[in-house]
């Protein structure tokens, strides 16, 4: 079935609760955040025939509950569609108590002492590259900065050559933003052959490294990772930590250089810096994931079956204005920012201190440097859907 083919309404599917949504695809020329928020002028839960057919969540509360609720909704299935992937993603696409093993291997590198090493780093990386753009009075953001130092944090972390950064750039965009099975795929086969020549070396020839542990790493009765297993977890590295950080970064960038009030703030009082990242996280959530349903129930009084898909799409939940009071709006002394940005429940992010560390120094030594920027007049940024939001271009100005 291609992208643009719908599939059959299911016949527990009440008719009135069918829409044509396409999570992937938001219009062009609509604001992303205005264009999910309006998929809350309907019901709760509806369901759509795209991408192999799926139920929709539109609450936060229903979307936090089945997150976090593994023993209904699992998460052998975490992207839509279904298909497009040649093996499971550990740990996200295992359920616990085998998630929990694979989690354990990388536990260490997100530690708080970790994160202190790495928070050198990343503000070292921020410097040199901020320094770098600040003498030209523009950038694209997105190319120049946020595809720059949150991924040099991720290669020094899997010790990867600095020059396979573009390659895995465009693996990744493949896996996360691959509008077809088939595109997605071809991102799946392009990692796992990158992969596995470095899965190899470092079997020879281990390192202190991310990869390392996990290739000599062992889980459930004392046993090594098959090769699939150390394949679908290098996939999953590769396209989280080469794509959210950035992401994120994009929509706090232009939401700073479109809110002039809100970026004085933060240079008046730096100490704000914390909470700004905290609500800015929950204006623009990122992550469009999804669960599938592990036996007949009732959610929000809809009935589902048994391997039902569902997309759980944080985008939507930050916007809710049940949990939040005006949730359009950013308010740095809101006093409910949490947010689902990161999960919740077993497969919360293992990496969320660590993308709060890479965020904050990015706002303190962007501030410190370019104090006050805008886009560039003229000019549109492009920003787009899919399983996870993202900035693809943002032309920003300043004076020198």
């Amino acid at each position: 079935m291609t992208h643009f083919e719908k599939s059959p309404i299911p016949a527990h599917v009440p008719a009135d609760l069918v829409r044509d949504f396409d999570y992937m695809n938001a219009p062009e020329g609509v604001d992303l955040y205005d264009w999910w928020r309006s998929i809350q002028d309907g019901p709760d839960v509806f369901f759509t025939p795209r991408h192999g057919g799926h139920w929709v969540l539109t609450r936060h509360d229903e979307i936090a509950h089945v997150m976090a609720t593994p023993t209904d909704f699992s998460s052998r299935v975490h992207t839509l569609p279904a298909e497009g992937k040649p093996l499971r993603m550990a740990p996200i696409e295992y359920d616990p108590p085998l998630h929990t093993d694979f989690r354990r291997l990388l536990a260490p590198f997100f530690t708080p002492k970790a994160i202190g090493n790495l928070e050198v780093r990343a503000r070292d990386l921020a410097v040199s590259v901020i320094d770098s753009l600040k003498g030209r009075g523009e950038c694209d953001f997105v190319a120049d900065f946020s595809l720059t130092m949150p991924i040099g944090i991720f290669m020094s972390l899997v010790d990867l050559p600095d020059g396979d950064r573009l390659h895995l750039l465009d693996v990744a965009e493949a896996i996360v933003r691959g509008k077809t099975p088939e595109e997605q795929g071809a991102g799946f086969m392009q990692a796992f052959a990158y992969l596995g020549a470095k899965i190899a070396e470092r079997r020879a020839n281990p390192g202190t490294d991310m990869l390392s542990a996990i290739i000599h790493g062992k889980i459930e009765d004392g046993r090594k990772l098959t090769d699939n297993e150390l394949l679908g977890m290098g996939a999953l590295l590769l396209a989280g930590g080469l794509d959210t950080v950035a992401g994120m970064m994009g929509f706090m960038a232009h939401h700073l250089a479109t809110h002039d009030d809100h970026r004085q703030a933060l240079l008046d009082d730096p100490g704000l810096i914390p909470h700004a990242v905290e609500e800015m996280m929950r204006r623009y959530e990122i992550a469009n994931v999804a669960r599938v349903v592990t036996h007949d129930l009732v959610l929000n009084g809809v009935a589902m079956k048994e391997g039902d898909c569902i997309l759980t799409a944080t985008a939507v939940a930050g916007l809710d204005e049940r949990q939040y009071p005006d949730a359009m709006t950013v308010d740095f002394a809101r006093e409910n920012k949490r947010s689902l940005v990161f999960g919740k429940g077993p497969h919360q992010c293992i990496g969320a201190y660590l993308a709060r560390t890479e965020l904050r120094v990015f706002l303190a030594e962007w501030l410190k440097r370019i104090p006050h920027f805008r886009v560039k007049p003229g000019a549109k940024p492009i920003m787009v859907s899919g399983r996870a939001n993202s900035v693809h271009y943002l032309p920003l100005v300043w004076d020198i």
